[in-house]
């Protein structure tokens, strides 16, 4: 959402005029206007004023060219810096309370972000409704729900997709596309992981990877496909004995627990994996950084449900099936034998 834009939706809400899709999807303004090294606290003002705040900077911003205005006191701009906050979420590790409603007559456009430690439910115009997981970010091409639906992922989405026979929904990635009419499913592409993954969970969807155009692989329900990125593999490792593109069976540790999927539920599942493995995840997870000092720790294989633990709970429970030291500053974590 440009800012002219946010201003014209804004002033159609002070007026009364907005729809209910129109005042959630104000809400979400928050994603273009993103401080990462401030918290709102209730103590910065009413939340109302400092709205209307941002709208008058925004405005300000926004005018044409004429003699210099003079600078805001310093309340002011403190609550303008505070007006950016409210809109951002005040929990990293949690999910929103509500849904964001997309309403495709308002703007063209829109894009959804997470940052590291953050997840966010996410409601589309079609129905389709998208959890998006730490460090990630999803985008609605132009005219969504219109003649098409498609989007573009980078990072990690859970989609559970409304069923519309005339409107295919399509998944596009720097790794593969997928196409889909409804059903549920999950999407793994970070770019600095050394696989890019697709997981089934309900229906059937075809996926093209980028790098065999004229490969299309169906996937049925418990099946994932997993591609590798050979270019981000070791030198050490026999690249050319290793398959481009897996297809194996979804893991289950319980009955209704699917490691693929766990962190839609806020479930850090691991099972049987090498602390090198989780490493990235961990990072995404808790917003922190890991250094090793011991390359024999990194081949320590660990497995664990953690709901709401942090990451010091979580390292206590690994050290109790794997011997080695931490030691935490600030937020990076450096681990050694």
């Amino acid at each position: 959402m440009s800012k002219h834009e946010f201003i014209a939706l804004y002033e159609k809400y002070k007026a009364g005029n907005c729809s209910q899709e129109e005042r959630e999807f104000l809400e979400n303004f928050k994603d273009d206007y993103v401080l990462d090294d401030y918290e709102w606290i209730p103590e910065m003002g009413n939340k109302t004023e400092i709205h209307d705040v941002l709208y008058a900077r925004l405005k300000e911003e926004t005018a044409p060219a004429r003699s210099k205005i003079h600078k805001l006191k310093p309340i002011v701009r403190w609550l303008s810096v505070a007006a950016v906050l409210i809109i951002v979420s005040t929990s990293i590790v949690l999910f929103y309370n509500h849904s964001v409603q997309v309403n495709n007559d308002v703007l063209p456009l829109v894009k959804f972000e997470t940052r590291k430690g953050q997840k966010k439910q996410i409601t589309l115009g079609d129905g389709t409704i998208v959890w998006l997981n730490s460090l990630s970010s999803l985008t609605l091409k132009n005219g969504f729900n219109d003649k098409t639906r498609e989007v573009e992922l980078i990072g990690e989405a859970y989609f559970d997709v409304a069923h519309k026979a005339d409107k295919p929904f399509k998944v596009h990635t720097d790794q593969f596309d997928i196409n889909v009419l409804g059903t549920a499913f999950n999407v793994k592409v970070y770019p600095d992981d050394k696989t890019a993954e697709t997981t089934l969970i309900r229906g059937v969807i075809s996926m093209q990877p980028k790098k065999y155009h004229e490969k299309i692989i169906t996937v049925k329900p418990s099946q994932k496909v997993v591609v590798v990125k050979k270019d981000m593999l070791s030198s050490k490792i026999g690249v050319s004995d290793i398959q481009d593109i897996v297809i194996k069976r979804y893991q289950e540790v319980r009955d209704t627990a699917i490691v693929e999927t766990a962190w839609t539920k806020n479930d850090l599942e691991i099972y049987d994996q090498k602390f090198s493995d989780i490493k990235t995840m961990l990072e995404r997870w808790f917003d922190i950084q890991i250094i090793f000092k011991s390359e024999k720790v990194k081949d320590y294989k660990f497995t664990g449900t953690f709901t709401n633990e942090s990451i010091i709970e979580v390292l206590n429970a690994f050290k109790r099936t794997g011997e080695f030291n931490y030691e935490i500053k600030e937020k990076t974590i450096t681990i050694s034998k």
